[in-house]
């Protein structure tokens, strides 16, 4: 061989190899001059000496990268890391204030959403008392009329199967059953896709007392009492408007009134945030400020003061029309906010009668404002179609915060409810029934897999040949036959934006399912063998296929011991959440370990408490972790001629392979594995990795037996 050096790089004439084609070979010096008695050595040993000074030089490179990368990691801390672009909606959705699922302080205000939050897809079938679910949903519009607040909330994707009781739902730590206010209502609504595409105006919210427009609104301001009144007018040039006034207090305030003169008024401009005092006092044609008076609590039309409890609406029907000389009228360019100070209360106003024997609080305003004259009847060009397949609750009634000391708060404790039954799916655990799918609540995963590939318009229960699907649903009823015999239910919601696949993935094993890929279509697979009756099998198993040295391509066979940390005895520990219709969502926790690990072993935690609310369920997964830990000690990877037989992921498979030693003792190895990967490649090999599944010597799942069978300490 010829070597020869250029541009730090070390070259053979590869045409010496033998005769083969060419192949370049290059390995990249730090200092050639330091090397070249190293590699003019190995050249002169041949080309496997210069491949094995490449492979040396190769492991030596990554060895000094990861020493540098661990030294600085022990001599600096780390930086920050960036901030991704474009992501701050997935920040909101991971705020733990943002979640749907009830948090420790539920005394806390109410959330309020906000503009790309997630709504959840609520999920979940209360049976035989085990089931259900609690959500904290965020408040998403509010409004007044005639005083009698109404809230509305986002609760989840799809129609709701059930309405919440009063009994179930609670504000705060106050059940609203109990609450003050006994005409409290709860109400759903929801429209389809279909529906709303056909009628674009029509508001699925039809209650009269919230509106789908972002222009269609009411609120209530502060209760004006003895002191400050601060006034910000809204906008009465481009909506219609109505205004009305109630007197708060208790007892009899037929002569009692709170009064200021025009001395103590001032005017600001919003915009500007100038003083127009002047300008509004000159527009309203007051000239004596100090013997002009604001007085609250006075019936105008019949000068008499007000009862508490007296509500006077203007205008008396209907809406006042947008005025485009609202402000000019008074000299101004734009909405401002008026002022009045020192308020007092005059009690008796008419001297000639006795003085009122109640307590005058004072008296408070309702604003309903809308871009249409008839908010009940919006123009065609509305369009409310992004509220479409959202099931909303609306609650109708005083949930206020509790008054004290003559206040009467406008603001609100958290929601929160128990739902026996969320959305309404397609039922694949059940199987066609008259050559279509039921439609109902579930518990079951497979059917919440199947819901959110309909979500994403891969799947509809009305296309029930098995090819159209994305998915394949042949093994669904009896995987959710597998699922009622142990108890691994889904009860729960999604609440943050995902990638479908990766979810499924990721939550599969969690109900000892895996999610593959196969013959085209993806399919749920047990991770544990089944008998006919779809229960773990407990008898032998007879392998899929067998590999041997007649079928396994030389050199492909490689073993892989997992890491000790992975296989050292742990306890494991498991988050899941309480479903008592009479308990708000307490978060618990359930411990497993071998009776044989000691109480102090390291923990390892799983957080199910996403779609979990059982013991039951925790404690089966918590087992199989521990059992594979301790039992599946290495994976495999081989190359075999292409594969003609309908093996996939989680199948079963033989492998015996003959040892061979300088001291001629040779034995042979077998062993049972479980596919993790197939990969057919396209020059007629099949590539296969596969993890340790050991079998005892009645060839029964050792995993599977340690699971039903096994000493397990369950705290």
């Amino acid at each position: 061989m010829s070597p020869f050096v250029e541009n730090n790089k070390l070259y053979f004439d590869t045409r010496e190899l033998g005769g083969k084609n060419p192949i370049e070979m290059a390995v990249k010096l730090r200092d050639v001059k330091e090397t070249a008695a190293d590699i003019f050595y190995a050249a002169r040993q041949g080309p496997n000496a210069v491949m094995q000074l490449a492979v040396d030089n190769m492991q030596a490179h990554q060895f000094n990268n990861l020493a540098r990368q661990h030294n600085e990691r022990v001599l600096a801390a780390r930086a920050q890391k960036k901030s991704p672009v474009g992501e701050s909606a997935v920040a909101n959705d991971n705020l733990p204030t943002k979640s749907k699922k009830p948090q420790p302080d539920i005394s806390k205000e109410q959330t309020v959403a906000t503009a790309g939050d997630t709504v959840p897809i609520v999920f979940c079938k209360r049976v035989s008392n085990a089931g259900g679910t609690w959500i904290q949903p965020p408040m998403i519009k509010t409004g007044s009329n005639n005083f009698v607040g109404s809230f509305l909330y986002a609760i989840s994707q799809g129609e709701m199967a059930s309405s919440p009781a009063k009994h179930y739902a609670w504000v705060g730590n106050r059940n609203i059953k109990f609450l003050p206010d006994q005409t409290i209502t709860l109400t759903h609504y929801y429209e389809t896709v279909a529906t709303l595409a056909a009628a674009t105006n029509t508001c699925p919210i039809n209650s009269g007392n919230i509106y789908c427009g972002l222009y269609t609104y009411s609120y209530l301001e502060p209760i004006v009492k003895v002191g400050t009144d601060t006034f910000r007018l809204p906008d009465l040039v481009n909506f219609y408007a109505r205004i009305r006034r109630i007197t708060r207090g208790t007892g009899d305030t037929t002569n009692a009134v709170l009064k200021t003169s025009f001395a103590n008024f001032t005017a600001f401009d919003n915009a500007t945030g100038t003083d127009v005092t002047a300008t509004v006092l000159t527009a309203l044609g007051i000239t004596s400020p100090s013997t002009t008076f604001q007085i609250y609590n006075l019936n105008s039309t019949t000068g008499i003061p007000c009862a508490v409890g007296t509500i006077i609406t203007a205008p008396t029907s209907g809406l006042a029309a947008p005025n485009p000389s609202e402000w000019t009228s008074l000299g101004l360019t734009g909405a401002p906010t008026f002022v009045y100070e020192n308020i007092a209360l005059v009690n008796p106003y008419n001297t000639a009668l006795p003085a009122s024997t109640g307590t005058l609080e004072g008296t408070q305003r309702e604003w309903f404002l809308s871009e249409y004259a008839d908010p009940d009847a919006p123009s065609a060009t509305a369009d409310y179609t992004n509220f479409a397949d959202i099931t909303f609750l609306e609650i109708n009634g005083n949930i206020y915060d509790p008054p004290t000391d003559g206040t009467y708060p406008t603001t609100t404790r958290q929601i929160c409810l128990f739902y026996e039954n969320g959305v309404d799916v397609d039922l694949y655990s059940g199987g066609l029934v008259s050559s279509q799918y039921a439609v109902g609540p579930s518990n079951q995963f497979v059917d919440f897999a199947m819901l959110l590939f309909t979500q994403l318009k891969r799947a509809n229960g009305s296309a029930t040949f098995d090819i159209a699907m994305p998915i394949d649903v042949t093994n669904l009823q009896n995987l959710a036959t597998f699922a009622n015999q142990y108890g691994l239910h889904f009860n729960g919601m999604l609440e943050q934006s995902v990638n479908v696949i990766d979810y499924i993935s990721s939550t599969a094993p969690f109900f000892l399912l895996s999610f593959i890929s196969a013959g085209g279509q993806y399919q749920l697979q047990p991770l544990l063998p089944l008998n006919g009756s779809y229960a773990i099998k407990t008898t032998a198993i007879t392998p899929v296929i067998v590999f041997d040295e007649d079928n396994i391509l030389p050199g492909s066979y490689s073993k892989v011991y997992f890491n000790l940390d992975e296989r050292r005895n742990v306890r494991v520990s498991l988050l899941w959440r309480e479903a008592d219709p009479l308990i708000i969502g307490i978060q618990r926790t359930t411990s497993i370990r071998y009776t044989t690990t000691v109480s102090d072993a390291p923990i390892v935690q799983y957080d199910m408490t996403d779609f979990c609310t059982s013991a039951t369920h925790a404690t089966m997964y918590g087992k199989y972790e521990l059992a594979r830990r301790k039992y599946s000690t290495h994976s495999i990877s081989l190359q075999t001629p292409l594969v003609t037989v309908a093996l996939k992921p989680t199948d079963i498979i033989k492998v015996e392979r003959q040892r061979v030693n300088s001291q001629g003792n040779n034995r042979t190895e077998i062993d049972h594995y479980q596919v993790t990967d197939i990969k057919h490649e396209t020059f007629g090999m099949t590539s296969i990795t596969a993890e340790h599944f050991p079998l005892n010597v009645s060839d029964i799942s050792i995993i599977s037996d340690e699971i039903l069978n096994g000493s397990f300490e369950v705290i």
